[in-house]
Formats: C-alpha cells, sequence, structure tokens
C-alpha cells in the first residue's frame, strides 16, 4: 500500500492519533529522564549545578520562544512538514548529545534539540482537530493528555533504570529511538497539507520579537529567586521583555500576517480558556515542586520512595483526562472545567492541612485527587480552545496554548519558592519540619484561591460557538 493510499484509507485516519501520541508522549518524557541524569552529568563534566541545570532550561527557553512562531510557519507551509521536521531535529540532536564530551556542546546540541521539541509541540493539537470530526475532538485531546501524563510517568523511572545499567548517555539513546519512531510513523500515516503557502509573507520582524520576549521574560522569572528583583541581568532581562511587548504590539498592528494574531484574542471564549489554562499550570507546578521536600525532609523517606510517591499526581491526571475527554463531547465543557478547578482547590486545601502525623495514604490521596481535578480540567479546556478558532488559525492557537504550559511552570514554580522560603525565614528558630508545614500551607492557599479565580474564568468564558470550518473533509 503506498504512503497516500494509507493515509487517505479509514485505517490510516484512524491511526493519525495514535501518531500524534508519540509526540505528546516525548512531550514529557524528555524532561523526567533527563532531570534523572543531570547529578551523573555533573559529576562527569566535574561542573556546578548550576552550569548542569542549563541543559533542561535552555530546552525550555528554546521551545517557549520558538512555540508560536512554528505555529504560525505551520498555518502558512503546512503542518506534515513542521512537524516532522521537528522529528528529525530531536533524533539527530538526541544522538550528539549521546556523543557529545563537551558540557558546551551538550547544552548547544540541547538547544537544537529544542527548537525540534517546538516544532512537534506546535502541531499535534492542531493536526488531532483537523483530521477528526467536532464529536472526537474531546475524546482525542483526552487521549493525549493522558498520555502525555504516562510520559512523565516512565520519563523519571525508565531513566532511573537505564542510567543505572548504561549510563547517562543513553538516555538521549531512548530520545533518539522515540523521537525516530515519531518520524516514521508520522511519515507514513499524517496526510500531507500545504496551509495558506506562500501567498502571506512571513512576520520575521514580529517573530524575533516574539523569541526576544518569551526568552527574557523566562529567563528572568526563572532566576528571580536566586539572584533577586535587584539584580542587574533580572532588570535587563525585564527591561527587554517589555521592550519586546511594545514592539510586538506595534509590529503586529502593520503586519499582514502577523505572528502573533492578536485577531484570536478578540473571541471571548478564547482568551478566557487560555487565562483558565495558565491558572491551572501555575497551581499544578506551584504545588507540586514542595511535595517531594515534604516526603523527603518531613516524613523521612528515601529519594527513591519519593519519587514513586510523586507518580500519584501523573497517574491521577492519566486517569481522568480520558474520562473528562469523552464526557466533554457529550455534555460539554463548562460544567467539567469549573468543577475542575474547584476540585483543585478543595485538594491543595487538604494539602495545606497535612502535618507530620497525616497518613501517607491520605496525602497520597489528596496529591492523586488534585492529578485528577487537572486532567478532569485540562482536556476539556484544550477542546474547548481548539473547537473554537478557525481552521487556518489552529497552529497559532496550539503554540499560544503549549507556550501557556510552559509560562504556568514557570510562574508557579517561582512563586511558589518565593513564598515559601519567605515562610521558612520567618520561623528559623523552628525545626525544618515544624516549618515545613505552615510556609507551605501558605502556598497552598494562594495556589487554591488561584484555582477559584480560575474556575470563575471558566464558568463565565461564553457559549462554544463550534466551527465547521474545523471538521475534517470527507
Amino acid at each position: 500500500m503506498s504512503n497516500q493510499t494509507l493515509q487517505a484509507s479509514p485505517t490510516g485516519k484512524k491511526y493519525i492519533l495514535s501518531s500524534i501520541a508519540v509526540g505528546a508522549f516525548l512531550s514529557t518524557f524528555d524532561g523526567g529522564v533527563v532531570n534523572v541524569g543531570l547529578p551523573k552529568m555533573a559529576s562527569e563534566f566535574q561542573v556546578s549545578i548550576t552550569m548542569i541545570q542549563w541543559v533542561p532550561s535552555v530546552y525550555l527557553l528554546t521551545m517557549s520562544a520558538l512555540l508560536i512562531v512554528f505555529g504560525t510557519l505551520a498555518d502558512m507551509y503546512g503542518r506534515k512538514r513542521i512537524y516532522n521536521g521537528g522529528y528529525v531535529l530531536v533524533a539527530v540532536f538526541s544522538l550528539l548529545c549521546a556523543l557529545t564530551n563537551n558540557i558546551y556542546l551538550l547544552i548547544l546540541t540541547r538547544v537544537l534539540q529544542g527548537v525540534g521539541g517546538a516544532m512537534i509541540m506546535a502541531n499535534g493539537l492542531a493536526i488531532a482537530t483537523e483530521n477528526y470530526p467536532p464529536e472526537q475532538r474531546g475524546k482525542n485531546i483526552g487521549t493525549l493528555a493522558s498520555v502525555a501524563a504516562i510520559g512523565s510517568l516512565a520519563g523519571p523511572a525508565l531513566g532511573g533504570i537505564v542510567i543505572g545499567l548504561w549510563g547517562w548517555r543513553w538516555i538521549f539513546i531512548l530520545n533518539f529511538i522515540v523521537a525516530t519512531l515519531g518520524f516514521t510513523v508520522s511519515h507514513f500515516i499524517i496526510p500531507a497539507d500545504h496551509g495558506k503557502g506562500k501567498l502571506k509573507k512571513f512576520d520575521s520582524w514580529g517573530a524575533l520579537y516574539v523569541i526576544v520576549g518569551m526568552v527574557s521574560f523566562i529567563y528572568a522569572i526563572s532566576n528571580l529567586n536566586d539572584f533577586g528583583w535587584s539584580s542587574p541581568v533580572i532588570l535587563i532581562s525585564l527591561a527587554l521583555f517589555l521592550l519586546s511587548v511594545i514592539a510586538v504590539a506595534i509590529q503586529e498592528r502593520r503586519a499582514t500576517n502577523p505572528v502573533l494574531d492578536f485577531e484570536l484574542f478578540k473571541i471571548r471564549i478564547f482568551w478566557t480558556s487560555i487565562i483558565a489554562a495558565l491558572i491551572s499550570f501555575v497551581t499544578m507546578y506551584s504545588s507540586t515542586i514542595l511535595i517531594p521536600f515534604y516526603y523527603q525532609k518531613v516524613l523521612g523517606y528515601t529519594p527513591q520512595a519519593a519519587g514513586l510517591f510523586m507518580m500519584a499526581f501523573p497517574l491521577g491526571m492519566a486517569v481522568m483526562a480520558v474520562f473528562a475527554g469523552r464526557l466533554s463531547d457529550k455534555i460539554g465543557y463548562t460544567l467539567l472545567t469549573t468543577g475542575g478547578m474547584v476540585l483543585n482547590a478543595i485538594a491543595l486545601i487538604l494539602l495545606a492541612n497535612v502535618g507530620q502525623q497525616t497518613p501517607l495514604l491520605q496525602v497520597l490521596l489528596a496529591v492523586f485527587g488534585m492529578g485528577a481535578s487537572l486532567g478532569l480540567f485540562q482536556a476539556p479546556n484544550n477542546s474547548c480552545i481548539m473547537g473554537n478558532v478557525p481552521k487556518n488559525k489552529l497552529g497559532i492557537a496550539t503554540g499560544i496554548s503549549q507556550l501557556v504550559k510552559n509560562l504556568g511552570m514557570v510562574l508557579g514554580i517561582t512563586l511558589s519558592v518565593a513564598v515559601f522560603q519567605y515562610g521558612m525565614r520567618t520561623r528559623t528558630g523552628l525545626a525544618y519540619p515544624d516549618a515545613f508545614g505552615p510556609s507551605a500551607a501558605v502556598v497552598y492557599y494562594l495556589a487554591a484561591g488561584l484555582s477559584v479565580i480560575g474556575a470563575l474564568f471558566s464558568v463565565n468564558r461564553g457559549p462554544s460557538k463550534p466551527l465547521t470550518a474545523n471538521r475534517p473533509k470527507t
């Protein structure tokens, strides 16, 4: 059977989602598997934790800066080209990561690997939306969310096993294998598309301003707790970000084909869904960053046991995302997304009240509940976003929604660490386990309050207006 015949067949259509699932798995698998190997890398290269932290950081920075750009390019020149090109870059530079013997070369290859990661992440949801009818959108997005959660489960566990058996370089060989599999499946299954073609000129200046703005903002926020507000590095980065915002606003108003299409933000259901998504990711990462410290420094468990207990969160997301996605196809998204944020607030309040004597099972159930509540929110919310934008803007919409995830992660971690550290400083006379509880509780209560705000955005986003343009051609 030829490539074109397979893509056009019912079987080919059926397996498009399976192909995209490889990219969803890779997006979360990479972070977990690489983070496990950082101590071994630092030891071999004889560098500090500050230096080795650039290995995951530059990947995040690169992806965040380029998601919107590659979303727009995919709308113009075809999603499959960009998507498959991303797999090629990830595969090639994963292999080079495994072969390098210099920390600076490793960081450079991670940057280029991040370019490929952005090409993949900016197109998965768009391809799924474009090739399936609207009544299957929630189910498909829920499936992809579940696969991504499985990737976050598999990364640390598989990475630990591989490093123990063969060394850290093999974690990049794993990435190479997954990316090669993704390219092969995608090449034969995902149908070709041609976008808007070259009738539209690419907004190169707008892309440059967006890249500078995203890199400077994420770099500043990521390092805020280490450097402080008065640091020249932070001040310069924030100034660059503000200048980039002004430049983007001016450029995109006059560009014929803007890389950041402000027309999308005139759609109430789009911008309210994006804000709700940002809040959900902030609350997710603001809480999960503290939980390992609770397991190890308060309850006294080993890092291995703490890693095992951390699986409760993505497990909750994986279980609930599929259910919520399927249900959103039948009853809509408003009740599910609003309920998810409210339940997330309840789970966070429960976490705020755990202590040294709290039964472990109770803690695990609260963490599982938080993961499940966010799974209940995110799959229907993504379905809502992708179902209410024009077909020719699915790429940029996907890029924005994926960028929001990265921004939420950075903001959540930075804000929670700042609040937690302040709480610990005010309790210097107490032992660490005694000071941890009330300090972490403030973070959890603030995150719960944000979840309630997210619920308000969710319930007031306005009625859905499904676009028939998003229905695949038959």
